[in-house]
């Protein structure tokens, strides 16, 4: 597996990985055991009832040019982070993201994100960044906040926030 990322933590080893649909049973197997705290905040989770369910949402995203990335403990998936909404004439995009609940609170979506950020800015020309976290996901809200994004507005459900290139 080719990582567009690794970092360390705890003397543990992650990566950021194109994700794949052999990876399918193992992103089914979270999403199934966190279904109902995943549900809270994505929709789409009470949506993907099977392994197939999953094969399927990683091959429209290949199809459709959207980079999504299995996020790696080593060479298991344990949540994944996306670039999505991606705007080529005003180079802006949103980032998405879900953790297994088992990872959470490890600084391992942070550094995610970090790196998703310096990827999309230095090798896809995006010169603006935005995350759209539910007003009530303060875990979501942190990672923004702690990531360097800027709180700009409240569109209910969300805080919106963003990070420009140069700023």
């Amino acid at each position: 597996m080719n990582n567009i990322a690794e970092f360390k933590l705890d003397r543990q080893n992650y990566g950021l990985a194109l994700v794949e649909e052999f990876m399918s049973t193992e992103i089914y197997d979270i999403i199934n055991k966190d279904r109902e705290e995943l549900a809270k905040w994505l929709p789409w989770a009470k949506d993907m009832q099977s392994i197939d369910d999953e094969a399927k949402f990683i091959r429209y995203a290949k199809e459709h040019n959207i980079f999504v990335l299995a996020i790696l403990n080593g060479a298991k998936p344990v949540g994944m982070i996306d670039l999505h909404n991606v705007d080529q004439v005003n180079h802006t995009a949103e980032i998405g993201y879900w953790l297994s609940s088992e990872y959470q609170g490890k600084g391992i979506m942070y550094n995610s994100v970090q790196s998703l950020v310096s990827y999309a800015f230095n090798f896809f020309d995006m010169e603006k960044l935005i995350i759209k976290a539910e007003v009530e996901n303060e875990p979501s809200r942190h990672v923004a906040e702690r990531a360097g994004f800027t709180f700009q507005k409240t569109e209910e459900p969300f805080a919106i926030y963003a990070k420009q290139k140069n700023g």
